[in-house]
C-alpha cells in the first residue's frame, strides 16, 4: 500500500504522467518524441538559414575581411551566433539542473521513465543530426571555398556556420544530453554510478572538435595551405568520428534499462494477477 501511494505520488516532468488519462502513453510520438522533432526542426531552420545567407552574401560580402560588408554582414553572423549559443546554453543547462535536482531521490513510475528514456534518445538525435551537418556538407563546402578562394582570414563564410555555430552547438547538445541523463534517468546515471563511457565518448568528441579548429588554422595559416584532407593537422578529424560513435553506446545501455523495465512490468502484472485470483478464490 505504502509503495503504491509512492509511485502515485511521484514527480512526473512537465507535468506529464505515465497513467494520467491513459489517453498518451510515454512513446507516443507528441509525449516522448515530442522534443526531437522541436529540436531537429530548429536545426534544420538554423542550418537553412545559413545556407541562404551564404548564397546571397558569401561572392558578394565575404571575399575581403577588410571590407566594411564583410563586417556587416559576416562579423555580425559570428557574434550573432556566439552569443545567441552562449544564451541558450547558459538558459538550458540552468534548467537542467534546477529541475534535476529537484527530482534526486524521488520515485519514477516505469513508464515515466520510459519516457524520460524516448527524451533521451531525442537528444541523441539532434545531437545526431548536428554532427551529421557539421561533418559533412559545410566541410565539404568549406573545402571547396578554401580550393578557389584566399584564406585572408579564420572567419570565412564557411568557417563561421561550421566552426562557430555547429561546432560549439555539439558540445552543448553531448553535454546538456548527459545532464538530462544524470539527474532524470538514476537508474544508469546517478551519480553514485561515476561517470558513464558512453558520455565520455561523445562529449570528448565533439570537445575534440572544437579543439581541432585551432590546430587546422594553424596549419593552414602556417604550414601547408592547400585544403587536402590527409594532411596531418586534420587527423584529429578523424579521431573526433571514432569518438562519436559513443552515441551507439548510449542507446545501447538505454535499450538494455527497457528491457529490465520490461521484465519488471511484466512481474508487477504477474502479481497483481495471482492476487486478484486469490482474492476470488478467498
Amino acid at each position: 500500500m505504502a509503495q503504491a501511494q509512492a509511485m502515485r505520488q511521484a514527480p512526473r516532468e512537465q507535468g506529464r504522467g505515465s497513467t494520467a488519462g491513459q489517453s498518451s502513453r510515454p512513446t507516443d510520438w507528441m509525449v516522448g518524441w515530442k522534443p526531437l522533432f522541436i529540436s531537429c526542426a530548429i536545426i534544420m531552420a538554423a542550418n537553412i538559414f545559413l545556407w541562404f545567407w551564404n548564397y546571397l552574401y558569401m561572392f558578394t560580402a565575404g571575399l575581403n575581411s577588410a571590407s566594411v560588408e564583410f563586417s556587416r554582414y559576416y562579423r555580425s553572423l559570428f557574434w550573432g551566433e556566439v552569443i545567441t549559443l552562449g544564451i541558450f546554453t547558459g538558459i538550458w543547462f540552468g534548467w537542467l539542473i534546477r529541475t534535476g535536482r529537484a527530482m534526486v531521490g524521488q520515485p519514477c513510475e516505469r513508464a515515466e521513465e520510459v519516457r524520460r528514456i524516448a527524451i533521451l534518445w531525442s537528444l541523441v538525435g539532434a545531437t545526431s543530426l548536428t554532427v551529421y551537418l557539421m561533418a559533412s556538407f559545410w566541410p565539404n563546402w568549406d573545402g571547396s571555398w578554401h580550393q578557389t578562394m584566399v584564406r585572408d582570414t579564420a572567419l570565412t563564410p564557411t568557417h563561421i556556420p561550421m566552426f562557430y555555430f555547429f561546432f560549439p552547438l555539439s558540445v552543448t547538445l553531448a553535454v546538456g544530453t548527459y545532464i538530462y541523463g544524470r539527474f532524470r534517468i538514476p537508474a544508469l546515471y546517478a551519480r553514485e554510478k561515476g561517470f558513464p563511457w558512453s558520455f565520455f565518448l561523445l562529449i570528448s568528441a565533439a570537445v575534440l572538435e572544437c579543439m581541432t579548429v585551432a590546430a587546422n588554422e594553424w596549419g593552414h595559416s602556417l604550414w601547408i595551405s592547400e585544403e587536402i584532407f590527409s594532411v596531418p593537422f586534420h587527423w584529429p578529424f578523424v579521431v573526433y568520428g571514432w569518438l562519436a560513435s559513443g552515441m551507439f553506446a548510449v542507446w545501447g545501455e538505454t535499450i538494455i534499462r527497457l528491457f529490465e523495465i520490461e521484465k519488471a512490468e511484466e512481474a508487477a502484472t504477474s502479481d497483481t494477477s495471482s492476487f486478484s485470483r486469490q482474492a476470488v478464490t478467498d
